[in-house]
């Protein structure tokens, strides 16, 4: 939680730059990032979040549910609901979790596990519309938003 001297510090350094402005370019630049994915995505018949779950999944194979929900950003309902449609579509099943009774991993089907060499690759989707950084540039940008998404907090 930030105090009063690093909010106004802030407010100093970011004088040129309105906080506003920034926090609406962020927000105009993931909306076209994720029509970008929604397109590319769309032709294979996945929504953004059911890829963006197939992903985690082909990295790494056996996930529970609170994990999936939690990578993605959504509430472990919302991640049912993506794991039933992929389980409907035999992309997915779910399996009992040996380390925990309570909980079920969602494991990839054969099915599934072929559909990632036929999926677009949005890791050059991404780097061909983002030309205009340099690779010091694109990865200092990581950091600042890796850096951003830790200290955000609500002050409500």
């Amino acid at each position: 939680m930030m105090n009063e001297k690093d909010v106004v510090q802030i407010q100093e350094v970011f004088a040129s730059v309105p906080i506003n402005d920034v926090f609406t370019l962020l927000d105009r630049v993931a909306r076209r990032l994720r029509e970008i994915q929604r397109l590319t995505v769309e032709e294979i018949n996945l929504t953004p979040p059911q890829y963006q779950t197939l992903r985690l999944l082909w990295k790494k194979d056996g996930q529970p549910f609170k994990d999936l929900a939690e990578a993605i950003g959504c509430t472990r309902p919302t991640m049912t609901g993506i794991v039933d449609t992929l389980e409907k579509n035999a992309l997915v099943r779910r399996e009992s979790n040996p380390d925990d009774r309570r909980s079920r991993l969602v494991v990839l089907t054969d099915k599934g596990r072929h559909l990632e060499g036929s999926t677009p690759d949005l890791d050059s989707l991404y780097a061909s519309c983002c030309s205009g950084l340099n690779a010091v540039e694109f990865n200092q940008l990581g950091l600042l938003l890796e850096k951003l998404d830790k200290t955000l907090s609500c002050p409500c």
